[in-house]
């Protein structure tokens, strides 16, 4: 799933408990391109709006992005937010930090990017389906306001839903690439609301979305087959719960041997209990 080359497998399953028993599109009140007014669009050349040695850095920012990784573009962009911390390019700018981020497996600033760049676009359809996934995985039992953190992502995730089921194609991509990177994008929504409600209590609801998920998802990911097969399992769906462990035991990574170990108990569970339908 995503565009990301770091799985974030620890992260992922962190807090795993009960809570309770790039594009951008649209237009609103934040002005043309759905952006707050004064700023920037991820991945823009900068015009001439303002000084001359600001547009140059944010220029070579900007070109920095073909070639460079995550700890490169983390080094360009906070050194141009801090020598221009008011500039109309900063939500920009903090729109290709988030990814970065997330790549260096720095999620509070991934959370903390990912929010300054929706303050200045509330419509940045890469940004949007990251916080969906980001926030629920970082989220645990002792977190401040965690229920209302879980409310924020789902809402992130459903906007960015409603964005990306209207979005055009670009120009210069063609349509089976156009429907990879949409869909690996829902997946990523679906699989951060999918967690939100498990963490909730909301089985059910999270088994349809992350159902949707890994069926979305071009690589998915083995957190997401073992928290719909907790789910199933908590809700008696236990034939679901089998498949759903099988595929995470099935990918190596740390949680093969769990899954492998959730499978067989179930496999026992349901020779002995109803299953519902």
């Amino acid at each position: 799933m995503k565009q990301f080359t770091i799985r974030t497998t620890v992260l992922a399953i962190l807090g795993l408990c009960l809570l309770v028993p790039g594009w951008s599109q649209g237009k609103g009140e934040q002005g043309e391109g759905g952006g707050a007014k004064g700023q920037a669009q991820p991945g823009t050349p900068a015009v001439p709006t303002a000084g001359k040695e600001e547009v140059a850095a944010y220029n070579k920012f900007v070109l920095l992005q073909k070639t460079a990784d995550a700890r490169q573009k983390i080094t360009a962009g906070e050194a141009f937010l801090a020598a221009y911390p008011n500039s109309i390019y900063a939500g920009a700018v903090y729109g290709t930090l988030a990814p970065a981020y997330l790549g260096v497996n720095d999620v509070p600033k991934l959370i903390d990017a990912g929010t300054k760049a929706l303050a200045a676009d509330p419509n940045n359809v890469d940004v949007l389906p990251l916080m969906a996934w980001a926030i629920p995985r970082a989220v645990t039992a002792s977190t401040p306001n965690a229920v209302q953190q879980l409310d924020m992502a789902v809402n992130y995730g459903k906007r960015a839903i409603n964005l990306l089921s209207t979005m055009p194609k670009p120009a210069e991509i063609d349509d089976a690439m156009f429907a990879k990177v949409k869909n690996d994008k829902l997946a990523q929504c679906r699989s951060g609301m999918g967690t939100a409600y498990f963490k909730t209590g909301k089985y059910d609801d999270a088994v349809t979305e992350l159902a949707q998920a890994v069926r979305l998802d071009s690589t998915p990911d083995p957190v997401d087959y073992y928290v719909l097969g907790v789910a199933n399992q908590r809700t008696s769906h236990f034939t679901d719960a089998i498949a759903a462990f099988d595929k995470c035991a099935a990918s190596p990574g740390q949680l093969q041997p769990t899954c492998k170990s959730l499978s067989a108990e179930t496999k026992k569970t349901a020779a002995n209990s109803l299953e519902q339908h």
